[in-house]
């Protein structure tokens, strides 16, 4: 069921009640519960490490470029580089770069589970789609009309609030493309937003990071105390005042300065050393746990929890694991979107088809150093022509592959420490004990060659088979009737 207030717009909503902290997946209270309550509504991407999370994914992802295809046939497709739908995705706006807008949708999808590009158009209503522009989440939502919710429509409009004193502009759902990261229980409208779930970690990490900035700005210490000789008599005012003056002294920037003590008064310090400020164990959970909701593993993001297990090997597995478990799926979802919201605009064909191509993703390239190892050992092996290895490595096939192919024949009758003119010298039997490789014409062949074999084989072979056959009969009958 969904609920259908007045419209209220995030951005200027300034006294969310429990029930807007309970609606993200938290429950919040005791000290500090109306900060909480502020970072459930409001969402915070300003934590180092979900921020960490948020550049990483941004990044990544648009490396991937979209793209437009036809498919032909089940399974086979054709790129369109020159559809006007390919112009508009490469260049969506004059202002913003099509690197730029991907990587702030999935900002944007994963802070708030929304993101959303408005379709500007030649006319107002039904006219071709020019510019896409992305829109804040903060500042448009989808609105169900009581009216429109007994009819079974599902959005009735966006509303869009650009100007917080003046009433929301009300778009039409064929002018938004909505972008969701899976979809809200409670309202199945929105996406729903990993930060949402992670408002507890956030604000841990957040008060470890004060506390221990609250140590560093008092000198790494809890305090001073100050001991009088148990046979003075001083009043509460004076030992306030006693306080206030070795504050001010010994205090804030005058850390550090000598003082003397009189009346055999004492003052003890009680402090951390360096180690035990060591904030680690407390900011290691929630950095793993950041990590895990926002799905990008600790090593990918520079967090400590990750790092200290960080070697090149298990980074590299790290990427792709990342791009496989993360990226591709973002990828499907979002050509998805892509194709029911804005590909109807350039053709009813259902065959004309977005998709991101990963051909160049960088997390799932060979090291090319073991590529060249690899096309290396299969040219010297005979598996693949160098024409063939070249074009692999994007370079230009300029060798003669036969030319190749009698050298390497040549070469490998060789016997190691030989040149060619002692090849001529050896004896005649032993150059005859040499194997010769098999001509291609040979290789073309020995299909035939197989099946001739096995067609003069199989008469005398079914003839053994059947005279076996005739005996096993003829022995069991004679042991069943004796």
């Amino acid at each position: 069921m969904y609920l259908y207030p007045d419209y209220i717009n995030p951005t200027i909503a300034t006294s969310p009640d429990v029930y807007s902290a309970i609606r993200l997946g938290t429950l919040v209270h005791g000290p500090g519960a109306t900060e909480m309550y502020q970072r459930a509504w409001h969402y915070d991407d300003s934590n180092s490490a979900v921020f960490a999370c948020l550049s990483a994914i941004s990044t990544a992802y648009s490396e991937a470029p979209p793209k437009v295809y036809l498919e032909t046939q089940p399974g086979e497709r054709e790129e369109q580089p020159a559809h006007p739908l390919k112009q508009l995705l490469d260049f969506p706006n004059p202002h913003v770069s099509r690197e730029h807008l991907w990587a702030y949708i999935q900002h944007c999808k994963h802070v708030s589970g929304n993101a959303y590009l408005r379709k500007i158009r030649s006319s107002p209503r039904g006219g071709n789609v020019l510019e896409l522009w992305p829109v804040s989440p903060t500042r448009i939502q989808p609105v169900t009309t009581k009216e429109d919710a007994a009819k079974g429509v599902f959005i009735s409009y966006y509303a869009y609030t650009f100007d917080p004193m003046q009433p929301p502009e009300q778009v039409p759902i064929e002018d938004i493309v909505h972008f969701r990261l899976g979809l809200d229980d409670k309202d199945n409208r929105i996406g729903a937003s990993p930060l949402a779930r992670l408002v507890r970690e956030v604000a841990g990490d957040e008060e470890a990071h004060k506390w221990q900035e609250s140590m560093l700005a008092n000198g790494g210490t809890v305090g001073m105390l100050i001991q009088v000789p148990e046979d003075s008599s001083i009043t509460v005012d004076q030992a306030e005042d006693m306080k206030m003056r070795f504050e001010d002294r010994f205090g804030a920037a005058n850390r550090g300065r000598t003082g003397v003590l009189m009346g055999g008064a004492s003052a003890t310090p009680y402090g951390f050393s360096p180690e035990q400020m060591d904030m680690k164990a407390l900011h290691r959970i929630p950095e793993e746990r950041i990590a895990a909701v926002m799905r990008v593993p600790a090593i990918i993001a520079g967090l400590g929890a990750g790092l200290d297990r960080s070697t090149y090997a298990n980074f590299r597995e790290a990427r792709e694991m990342f791009a496989e478990m993360t990226l591709m799926p973002l990828y499907s979802f979002d050509a998805a979107t892509l194709n029911m919201q804005l590909t109807p605009e350039f053709s009813s064909d259902r065959r004309l088809k977005i998709a991101f191509d990963v051909t160049d993703l960088r997390a799932f390239q060979e090291d090319e150093t073991d590529k060249y190892k690899r096309l290396d050992l299969a040219v010297k092996t005979g598996w693949i022509r160098p024409n063939e290895a070249r074009a692999d490595v994007g370079l230009e096939p300029d060798m003669d592959d036969e030319a190749f192919a009698s050298a390497r024949t040549a070469v490998t009758q060789l016997q190691p420490g030989e040149d060619a003119d002692e090849q001529e010298a050896l004896p005649e039997p032993r150059r005859k004990a040499r194997r010769q490789p098999p001509s291609r014409q040979q290789l073309e062949q020995m299909p035939e060659i197989l099946q001739a074999l096995v067609d003069l084989a199989e008469p005398a072979t079914t003839k053994q088979l059947d005279g076996y056959l005739d005996g096993q009969r003829k022995r069991v009958k004679r042991a069943l009737v004796g």
